[in-house]
């Protein structure tokens, strides 16, 4: 394969955050290969995320929300597509096997187990083994040390770079920056990311919680904005009510792109391990993640955070049971929260 003209194709369809910790491998394929062409294939309620990044040379978009007759569309165009050099499954799981299927490549790379899952080994040609307890983007990296990248698969975080070198790396739309700017009036506000997905309730943390530690902080001077969407609405305006006018509803972020440009005006983001966290870490605005049922040693955040779990350090949540609360997010206390979130505020990360 020459370096000069190689056709790459790198699927993380979903989710968002699994999106996020898929970026590394998108980073380091582009400066190993300054002039490969490579393409990203994700799904339609995550594209914004990646639309004008500017190490994708073509993003392909799987209609997800469109039905069946714009999927069957969308694979038939696939099919279509001249031969990729290499294929990088990342996700490794049904929905990617069926996209390799109608894809056409000298390699078709993807996890083995006990990554992979749903038969996904079935459609490829070369797996990659790595252990259960390795994080998500360290792992994506050893598939692209298989691939013939010759750097090291860090875990994130442990390298420092200044947020303005991070967003150089990923610029906004100058006219959304302003858009988000006038929005948020004021000194740099925290960022409070509440909710949940239906498939992941064991993360949440009491409403109550959310509306005390909003207070303790507004008591220290800080302005709170609490992040929203149609969606989890109600959730949100409960927080605000118990709130009792100690925090604001954030403006409206109708796209990913809104989102990163109104967080990355944040001094801290506080939320649970959850797709808005990542971004806004990669992109480096400190954040401290809740966490509780799910393992910091797998999803930690890719960028300036801390944790606060009531787990003992090096401990491994048990088994997941994700549509039911866990006794390990109801007794994080707000005191512990509020600890973390206070000494992130007064470091240097922080200052100025």
């Amino acid at each position: 394969m020459s370096a000069s003209n190689a056709r790459i194709l790198v699927i993380r369809m979903s989710a968002m955050g699994d999106v996020v910790f898929a970026l590394p491998v998108l980073e380091e394929l582009r400066s190993w290969m300054p002039h490969a062409h490579i393409t990203w294939l994700v799904e339609d309620r995550h594209a914004s995320l990646l639309r004008g990044h500017p190490s994708i040379d073509e993003l392909l978009v799987f209609p997800r929300k469109s039905g069946k007759l714009a999927q069957i569309r969308h694979l038939r165009q696939l099919q279509k597509q001249k031969p990729w050099d290499a294929i990088l499954d990342l996700q490794s799981n049904a929905k990617s096997g069926l996209q390799l299927l109608f894809c056409k490549s000298r390699r078709k790379m993807g996890f083995g187990k006990p990554i992979a899952r749903e038969f996904s080994t079935l459609f490829t040609d070369e797996t990659v083994t790595v252990p259960w307890r390795f994080h998500h983007s360290a792992r994506n990296l050893v598939m692209l040390q298989q691939f013939g990248w010759p750097g090291k698969a860090d875990i994130p975080g442990t390298t420092i770079v200044s947020a303005d070198a991070l967003r150089n790396r990923w610029p906004l739309p100058q006219t959304l920056q302003e858009e988000m700017a006038d929005a948020v009036s004021g000194p740099p506000p925290i960022f409070l990311h509440t909710t949940v997905s239906p498939k992941g309730l064991d993360k949440d943390w009491p409403a109550n919680c959310w509306a005390e530690l909003a207070q303790e902080l507004h008591k220290e001077g800080h302005q709170i904005l609490l992040l929203w969407t149609p969606a989890d609405l109600e959730k949100v305006n409960t927080i605000f009510d118990l709130a009792d006018g100690t925090a604001r509803m954030a403006p409206e972020t109708p796209s990913l792109q809104h989102l990163m440009a109104l967080t990355d005006r944040g001094k801290l983001l506080i939320g649970t391990d959850s797709g808005p966290v990542h971004l806004a870490a990669k992109r480096g605005v400190p954040v401290l993640g809740l966490y509780g049922p799910t393992d910091p040693a797998r999803s930690c955040p890719p960028g300036p955070h801390r944790i606060a779990t009531i787990l003992p350090p090096g401990e491994t949540p048990p088994k997941r049971r994700r549509l039911q609360p866990s006794p390990l997010m109801l007794n994080l206390p707000v005191s512990l929260v509020l600890e973390q979130a206070l000494t992130m505020l007064n470091s240097p990360l922080n200052e100025g």
